[in-house]
């Protein structure tokens, strides 16, 4: 099973000698996988032109991680968050923003923005060709229980798929076309769970079965629970925010990780919300992954939780599983 870390690049810089030293220590504590979240409404990680630009990865920068993290057998996943998250990207593109969402989202009722989108995909995968799993976000879209809020995609939704429609059905049909896009690629495409099989509100289209599902969250009652997504087929990946998030500036409510409430709370079987699995549903789990999200990017300095993860590394690899 893989046990895995996810890095936010999208709000809080590391410099590559600072990701390297995270690569050993994953290294050293018996971790597979480094997911790195390249963007979020703040900022975005990759530096496509390679020119001279503070705060962002060039081309020949990802090159040589991608062969420090080979060396070390660390997995690196690119993880490109959209439709929502999108504020920093759709600066240049405003045409290509959803109405009613204050330009965080992505107007997934356009098929000239979804193009746009998918070469940014494609520039992606040309940083890192030899990653065999592309997260694609679909988090935090929109506000999912208060649908009406969204007049434009309600009515969208409602000429193309017939009175019936949600208002989610742009939405359910964009992932599943970014999820042929890659999956044509080569690639095993993963998204969060909170926006699907919800069961406030049902779409007319469903979820394609390409997507592996980072089950993250279940704080708000309209989330299908792990054992729905276990029923309509789906492996997962636990991304348990209870005990797996370090949330720089403990922001929505969360407060940081340690290894002795990890000890005390930790548990392979235990996702968000103090759902457990059997051991038989287990096994459509593909692994566990500890978060470190750059909420408010100041409140630690990157060598402080340099400093703090050895602590809590040993831990997660003793309740998780080793290598």
């Amino acid at each position: 099973m893989e046990k895995g870390l996810l890095v936010d690049l999208g709000r809080k810089y590391w410099s590559l000698k600072e990701l390297k030293n995270l690569i050993l220590l994953l290294q050293e504590h018996k971790l597979t996988h480094l997911q790195l979240h390249l963007n979020e409404n703040e900022g975005f990680a990759l530096n496509f032109t390679d020119s001279l630009v503070s705060k962002s990865y060039s081309y020949s920068e990802i090159k040589e991680l991608r062969a420090f993290a080979k060396q070390h057998e660390i997995t690196l996943i690119p993880d490109f968050d959209s439709p929502g998250h999108m504020s920093h990207l759709l600066k240049s593109k405003p045409e290509f923003a959803l109405p009613d969402t204050n330009q965080q989202a992505v107007d997934v009722t356009n098929q000239a923005a979804i193009d746009w989108l998918l070469k940014i995909i494609d520039e992606i995968i040309d940083f890192f060709p030899d990653s065999k799993i592309f997260h694609i976000g679909g988090d935090e879209f929109i506000d999912f229980h208060q649908i009406e809020n969204y007049p434009y995609l309600l009515e969208k939704a409602r000429q193309k798929y017939g009175s019936e429609a949600r208002g989610l059905e742009y939405y359910y049909e964009y992932i599943n076309q970014l999820a042929r896009h890659l999956s044509q690629k080569g690639k095993r495409v993963r998204i969060w769970n909170d926006g699907f099989l919800r069961k406030d509100k049902q779409s007319l289209i469903p979820l394609t079965k390409e997507v592996e599902v980072c089950y993250w969250t279940n704080w708000e009652k309209g989330m299908a629970d792990v054992k729905e997504w276990l029923s309509a087929g789906y492996s997962l990946i636990n991304f348990c925010d209870n005990d797996l998030y370090y949330v720089l500036g403990e922001q929505a409510g969360y407060s940081y990780p340690t290894a002795k409430k990890l000890e005390n709370e930790g548990n392979i079987q235990k996702f968000s919300g103090q759902q457990w699995l059997n051991k038989n549903e287990m096994k459509s789990v593909r692994g566990t992954y500890f978060s470190i999200w750059a909420d408010e990017p100041n409140a630690k300095s990157v060598s402080e939780i340099l400093d703090e993860l050895p602590k809590i590394l040993p831990i997660f690899t003793k309740i998780y599983g080793e290598k």
